[in-house]
């Protein structure tokens, strides 16, 4: 069994996965303990799976996994862990953000403290569009409130696991899996370490911000029922608007101040309504939506083939 294993999920990086896993063996290298690093390719349309073949056949401690269809980074980790061996695993991008360099500093904390399960790297400036960052803060924020991340850890995917949280990751069963989320629901044991951020390699991130935007969507609706809740309240407060409006109107006809009818108001109550309404409507279908998902438990990844892996970790 091996000591360490990083996993790194894949897509569009072909022309620096060299540079990539040549810093990785350095580093590695100078701790003298075994290691393997597993390249998921998610299904990427460029030459990622060629390179990744050639780099294996170059390198004795790699694995290439190329999947069937695109899943998405955090499918690509999962499929990633569950083909870990290592004592310890660690999770880092394929952009070279997180560099190679810093690997022994999350090793060194987390055997610097045996009852942390999880060290995931602090950036204290992130080389991403302002839009991203703020992001992240909203999704970090999120995280806590829904998942009950630890006040003051900062989120990263560059991080460090245990085989023990590693294995309670892997046996969630959930349909769309999302490895943070599944860090923070198995443990609270969680530290941090400074890491300096690098410029990403890559031109543009490989997540659209609306593609950011359903993914922090997907976070709260899968654990959070608040949406619904605020419009049955909101529904409440209307329909009382709408009953104090009526007297309102009552009293004014009563009392001959009114002397044409209120068509404005009326068409701006219908809008408002008929706007909620479907808006209530698009929330349930949302929710129907996510527990359809659960309830097909579609394979949350298929594997096309690999490449330097086991031959019991081999796809059948």
């Amino acid at each position: 069994m091996c000591v360490f294993s990083i996993v790194i999920p894949c897509y569009r990086s072909g022309d620096w996965l060299d540079e990539l896993v040549s810093r990785i063996e350095e580093t590695m290298t100078s701790l003298s303990e075994k290691f393997e690093v597993i390249l998921v390719n998610d299904a990427s349309p460029d030459d990622t799976w060629s390179a990744i073949t050639t780099l294996v056949e170059r390198h004795p401690f790699l694995r290439g996994i190329d999947m069937l269809f695109n899943t998405g980074q955090n499918r690509a980790t999962l499929c990633g862990l569950e083909h870990a061996r290592g004592k310890w695993v660690i999770i880092m991008d394929d952009d070279l953000q997180h560099s190679p360099e810093e690997i022994p500093l999350l090793i060194d904390r987390i055997r610097q403290q045996p009852a942390v399960d999880c060290v995931m790297a602090k950036f204290e400036v992130k080389y991403h569009s302002l839009m991203r960052n703020l992001g992240s803060r909203f999704a970090a924020r999120l995280f806590t409130h829904l998942y009950g991340k630890p006040p003051g850890i900062a989120a990263s995917s560059f991080r460090i696991l245990s085989r023990e949280l590693v294995d309670a990751i892997c046996q969630h069963r959930t349909a769309t899996p999302l490895v943070g989320p599944l860090i923070y629901m198995s443990t609270q044991r969680i530290a941090n370490v400074a890491v300096p951020h690098q410029p990403r390699q890559a031109k543009r991130s490989g997540y659209s911000f609306f593609g950011l935007v359903g993914l922090v969507a997907h976070n709260y609706l899968s654990v959070s029922t608040f949406p619904l809740r605020a419009i049955s309240v909101l529904g409440l407060f209307s329909a009382a608007a709408s009953l104090c409006l009526a007297v309102f109107y009552l009293v004014q006809y009563w009392s001959g101040n009114v002397t044409y009818p209120g068509f404005m108001t009326q068409v701006l109550l219908i809008l408002f309504f008929g706007g909620m309404t479907l808006v209530g409507v698009g929330l349930i279908g949302e929710y129907l939506i996510q527990i359809m998902r659960e309830v097909r438990q579609p394979p949350r990844y298929a594997i096309r083939t690999a490449v330097g892996l086991p031959d019991h970790d081999q796809p059948k």
